[in-house]
């Protein structure tokens, strides 16, 4: 006779599912995740919004300086083999310039204007144009080109403008010797100071001093003493009161570079 032996039944164990303290601690946890996945993508973009206005500003001081230097290094130019010096540069009475305001002397290729607000420089140069038998390639200022002998008046100066209450500057070049018919070349330079490098002996061309244009103007050797323009232009940076930057923040970035007049160094006068 077989004994059946009680089977013994267990009761289900009730479920359970996470304490409110629990879900509290996994909720911190994913918004500390966020906040920092949050904040290297703000990191992120901020850096390559910053790398981008910088590569702007490094544009336009390349640009503002190429433009500077293709013009100053040719003052006083002219091709002694198609036109003469007195046609090509002569006297020209101030209120032909009246940016720079006192008159150029036959063959006098540069001049200049001191101001705190920024520097004016005149530059003019002679050009056989481009139809010569063997044209010089000269441009002017503002890139244009002339057919045919020409005498380019280039003056570089620092102007603003005002848009919707915003001031902007920019450097400007106008072809008449005056301030107010250029146009802007670049953008967000808000001051030039220029100084002119001179000999102070006799039939010299080595620099021993730079001037002022007042000064130059002045001097005893005046305007055809200068054999090198030092220019410094001040260009707003873009990320001055940006956060994240400290307050010594410089408001602007300052870009100089040593400008030679090719008719004084040697250099043979023919445009680059």
């Amino acid at each position: 006779m077989s004994i059946r032996l009680p089977t013994l039944r267990h009761s289900p164990r009730p479920q359970q599912g996470y304490t409110l303290l629990e879900l509290l601690v996994a909720l911190f946890i994913g918004i500390f995740l966020l906040v920092g996945l949050f904040t290297i993508l703000q990191n992120t973009r901020r850096s390559s919004s910053n790398q981008t206005v910088l590569s702007q500003l490094q544009d336009q001081q390349r640009m503002a300086m190429s433009m500077l230097t293709d013009v100053i290094q040719n003052a006083g130019y002219f091709d002694p083999n198609t036109i003469t010096s007195a046609a090509a540069l002569p006297a020209a009475a101030s209120a032909q310039q009246p940016a720079v305001n006192h008159a150029l002397l036959a063959s006098q290729g540069m001049s200049g204007a001191d101001a705190t607000a920024g520097d004016t420089i005149l530059v003019r140069y002679a050009t056989n144009g481009t139809s010569s038998a063997a044209p010089d390639g000269l441009e002017n200022c503002n890139g244009g080109t002339s057919t045919s002998a020409a005498t380019y008046v280039n003056t570089f100066y620092i102007a603003s403008t005002t848009s919707g209450g915003l001031t902007t500057y920019a450097l400007y070049c106008s072809l008449d010797g005056g301030n107010t018919t250029g146009i802007p070349l670049v953008t967000g330079v808000e001051n030039m100071q220029i100084y002119y490098g001179v000999s102070t002996v006799a039939a010299a061309n080595n620099v021993d001093t730079y001037m002022t244009a007042a000064q130059v103007q002045a001097s005893t050797g005046g305007w055809a003493s200068v054999t090198s323009v030092r220019v410094t232009l001040a260009f707003v940076n873009p990320l001055y009161g940006q956060a994240g930057y400290t307050a010594a923040t410089s408001q602007y970035v300052y870009l100089t570079r040593v400008i030679p007049v090719q008719g004084r160094t040697g250099v043979i006068a023919t445009a680059l």
